[in-house]
């Protein structure tokens, strides 16, 4: 049983509320903009009645598309997980922190829709947060077979695009043999390696489906066990 696994499952019924609390405050603040909007035009201000009833279309078609994501999200995962052989949990709330990843140390929300497992021979977990606006971050997590000798680097198009990137060790690891593999792995996908963990955070209006969560989590894994293969290639060299 690893990590991800010790923490007994919370009733889905506070996730589901939680995941989609603003979705369902902002449709309200949509619909209460078409109700002003129609008002006006009695009243006979067609700008003001236009210009509200735009935002308040704007707004009833967004959240209601996020609440059809996070319906999907909710009902799609945990059959992605029975399918696979993964575990599911509809809430965590120990489970950012118990990372240590510094994004997560401060005031993190609870995870929710979280999916854990192993692939490619590494274990890995998947969640999503709740953002304040109303909007959600996914969060792929792959976690290294042995911690690496390097601090915070970002990957982005099979090239190192920011944090310790002027260290030797990361020299050392990171050469254009390994990172041509980590782009072969999913091609446009961006990655931040820090000594223990290959994160890929997506910020997005929409839930991915279950096809893209199955792509980045063989990425994300594959990766993980590149760069470990890599650094046990460097520690038998010296």
């Amino acid at each position: 049983m690893n990590e991800w696994t010790r923490y007994g499952a919370n009733s889905p019924i506070p996730a589901r509320l939680r995941s989609r609390r603003r979705p369902v405050i902002w449709l309200f603040v949509g619909v209460m903009l078409m109700v002003g909007a129609i008002r006006l035009i009695g009243e006979h201000k067609p700008g003001a009645a236009g210009v509200l009833g735009f935002a308040g279309g704007v707004t009833i078609l967004v959240q209601t598309g996020k609440l059809i994501s996070r319906t999907r999200t909710l009902r799609g995962r945990p059959r992605l997980a029975a399918r696979r052989g993964w575990t599911y949990r509809a809430e965590d709330a120990a489970l950012p922190a118990s990372t240590r990843l510094e994004q997560f140390l401060r005031d993190a929300p609870p995870a929710f829709a979280v999916v854990s497992g192993t692939e490619n021979g590494v274990e890995f977990v998947v969640f999503d947060q709740t953002r304040d606006i109303g909007g959600h971050d996914t969060f792929y997590l792959a976690r290294l077979p042995r911690p690496l000798p390097v601090g915070r680097v970002s990957i982005a198009g099979g090239q190192l695009i920011g944090g310790d990137i002027g260290t030797p060790e990361v020299a050392a690891l990171f050469t254009h043999e390994v990172l041509r593999r980590v782009e072969e792995a999913l091609p446009g996908c961006g990655y931040v390696v820090t000594g223990e963990w290959v994160n890929t955070p997506v910020t997005a209006l929409l839930s991915p489906r279950p096809r893209e969560i199955e792509q980045r989590i063989d990425a994300m894994t594959l990766v993980a066990a590149i760069l470990s293969d890599a650094a046990d290639e460097l520690t038998s060299a010296g």
